[in-house]
């Protein structure tokens, strides 16, 4: 009887040995890049520096007469640092610009406080003219892979109503870049 459950025994052992040896396995490889930082992109005001606020003057309000004039035309660039250190080659970027829109929808509406101008929004547009509405993306821009990328826009007022009242004329105005 001993001898029989010791064989049985080692037949297990014997079996269990096989069909590991005869088991599928393989390697997962997972791959990917933890970064410092995002890219930095940098808002340049007319005049050249780096700052967040890009001055558009002041302008007379008697000197809206109707709805759809614009004044005080201002260029200013979006600069991508470096393609390189962003991690890219041989790309475009597009931006995305986010802020409240005028009752157009095709402006951006200045910020309402109690001492505002009203009857004035603030349009802005890229480097070609092209309207950029509230929430919609600019056309592509080909950035550079070494060194930074200036990308030209510009911005004015723009009166919403055939009478602007004088007061304070500021938007707030987001932007996402997607690099493609």
């Amino acid at each position: 009887m001993k001898k029989s459950l010791l064989a049985l025994s080692a037949g297990l052992v014997f079996s269990v040995a096989g069909t590991s040896a005869f088991a599928n396995s393989g390697t997962i490889m997972f791959q990917g890049k933890i970064t410092a930082a995002t890219c930095p992109i940098e808002i340049s005001p007319p005049g050249g520096g780096v700052g967040s606020a890009v001055p558009l003057g002041e302008v007379a309000a008697a000197q809206f007469t109707a709805v759809g004039q614009e004044y005080n035309r201002t260029n200013f660039e979006l600069v991508v640092k470096d393609g390189a250190a962003c991690g890219f080659n041989n790309s475009t970027a597009n931006f995305t610009f986010t802020g409240a829109a005028d009752t157009s929808g095709n402006y951006f509406a200045v910020t309402p406080t109690s001492d505002g101008a009203l009857g004035v929004s603030i349009a802005l547009r890229d480097d070609l003219g092209k309207d950029i509405a509230p929430g919609a993306t600019s056309d592509d821009f080909d950035v550079n892979d070494i060194g930074e990328t200036r990308i030209r826009f510009n911005a004015s007022y723009r009166s919403t109503a055939a009478t602007v009242t004088a007061g304070a004329a500021n938007a707030d105005v987001g932007f996402t870049a997607a690099f493609n």
